[in-house]
């Protein structure tokens, strides 16, 4: 085990140190390679970076894509085809951490993949030929095909971090209501610790929200909330 984890983290930082980033701070782009558009923007109003990567090749409205911001946050989003979006769309969150950078990058590789880093330092790499996932750098994945009954269809596991597992919904965020609950997991441990959504995100009337705590401060509540995991 300890053999695989060392070669898992000499790839990421051969991975890293090989693609070429922007290093532009959340300039507008609107751009793409191979079957990708990449998006990204600023939200002044909410101080949110975001990249957005999108199918070019959508048919029949059935589609998958994947959202990065400044906060963290990883989303799968779906979309069934067409019809209401209580129905025919479906998100799901994760949150990745410790954050280390100020807003997500994007790279576009020699044969054309696009590698999105994450202020998490993990690397997202996505195929310019087919917009499969290739890659979680450092961590691993399982990807399945579009589909409402299996939870958005992409796991992740990290082998650096930790993150929040804010659960799949159809038509909204599942995050968005502060009476559910997230699943917090850590490359340190096997295990899982449920906690409350009100507990650390901050709502307003929209069911828009916020984390209550940043960095070390919500690394040790973390810790007081779920003692069993290891950071």
């Amino acid at each position: 085990m300890k053999t695989i984890l060392i070669t898992i983290s000499l790839l990421f930082f051969s991975i890293s140190s090989q693609a070429e980033f922007t290093n532009q701070k959340c300039s507008y782009v609107l751009t793409g390679s191979g079957e990708i558009q990449i998006n990204r923007q600023w939200n002044m109003e909410s101080g949110v970076c975001f990249i957005d990567i999108h199918p070019r090749n959508v048919v029949n409205m059935k589609y998958r894509d994947y959202y990065f911001d400044n906060r963290g946050n990883f989303m799968v989003f779906n979309v069934y085809g067409n019809g209401p979006d209580s129905e025919m769309t479906a998100a799901r969150d994760f949150y990745l951490f410790p954050l280390i950078n100020d807003y997500p990058d994007y790279s576009i590789e020699e044969n054309g993949d696009v590698i999105v880093k994450m202020v998490s330092g993990h690397l997202f790499r996505i195929s310019a030929k087919d917009f499969s996932i290739v890659s979680i750098s450092p961590g691993t994945f399982t990807e399945k095909p579009l589909s409402p009954n299996n939870n958005g269809g992409v796991e992740i596991a990290l082998t650096q971090g930790y993150w929040i597992d804010g659960g799949f919904k159809k038509g909204g965020l599942r995050m968005s209501n502060p009476k559910l609950t997230s699943t917090v997991k850590t490359s340190k441990s096997s295990g899982s610790c449920k906690i409350l959504n009100k507990d650390f995100l901050d709502y307003d009337g929209d069911e828009n929200f916020v984390f209550k705590y940043e960095k070390d401060t919500f690394t040790n509540f973390l810790k007081t909330k779920c003692p069993n995991l290891n950071f």
